[in-house]
């Protein structure tokens, strides 16, 4: 009885040590390169062309990675323009972090937080994003966020950290990215802005899953 009792503990010590080394590893910086560039990313989409917009070094110090881009796409036939801003690791969970206070740092005020869900054509998928709309003096922008772990969406930056933490305790080590497309409001024409979001966030996709696997 005494011998059995004594395996019990055993076992469930060595339950809880290899817990803690697994969560351990988790929360530890990989150092690892990335072997998918997303600066593969397309830079022409149909009618829409893009030019490639500086990330500063303390920009890319916060991130933790240069496995990342801003581009300014405009659509040669009515000149709507988009911004599209992709942050990708295959081993780096602290990459995708919200954005929110990148926003405020930078001085911008968030009149509007809101989830919003942006269905996609490609394999009738319904992205849940969040919404926000940036003021600054005259200035108005609004952006939609969303986090990719592996082949899953998520609005949810927790949600994204424990779908992380989950696959890599199964030994599949996800990739992680922030996904955000965000546009200047036009003329106070908000609905408009953001149906410009949603009509490119469809546009582009497939390439979410090609170029960011």
């Amino acid at each position: 009885m005494k011998n059995k009792s004594t395996s019990v503990v055993f076992i469930f010590l060595t339950l809880v040590a290899t817990a803690v080394i697994s969560w351990g590893l988790f929360f530890q910086q990989a150092v690892e390169k990335d072997t998918v560039d997303i600066n593969h990313f397309p830079k022409k989409i149909g009618t829409w062309d893009s030019v490639e917009l500086p990330i500063t070094k303390d920009e890319y110090a916060i991130l933790e990675t240069k496995n990342a881009f801003v581009r300014l796409y405009t659509n040669s036939v009515d000149k709507r323009k988009v911004y599209l801003y992709l942050v990708y690791s295959q081993t780096n969970r602290k990459v995708a972090h919200p954005p929110e206070i990148c926003y405020t740092g930078s001085g911008l005020t968030i009149t509007e937080d809101v989830h919003d869900d942006i269905p996609v054509q490609y394999n009738h998928l319904i992205i849940p994003a969040n919404r926000l709309r940036l003021a600054k003096g005259h200035f108005s922008q609004i952006a939609f966020y969303w986090f990719k772990v592996g082949g899953h969406f998520t609005s949810n930056y927790w949600q994204q950290q424990m779908l992380i933490a989950f696959y890599t305790l199964l030994g599949k080590h996800p990739s992680s990215a922030l996904v955000r497309v965000s546009a200047d409001v036009v003329d106070d024409d908000i609905n408009k802005t953001i149906a410009n979001i949603k009509a490119f966030t469809n546009l582009i996709a497939p390439q979410l899953f090609t170029c960011l696997p």
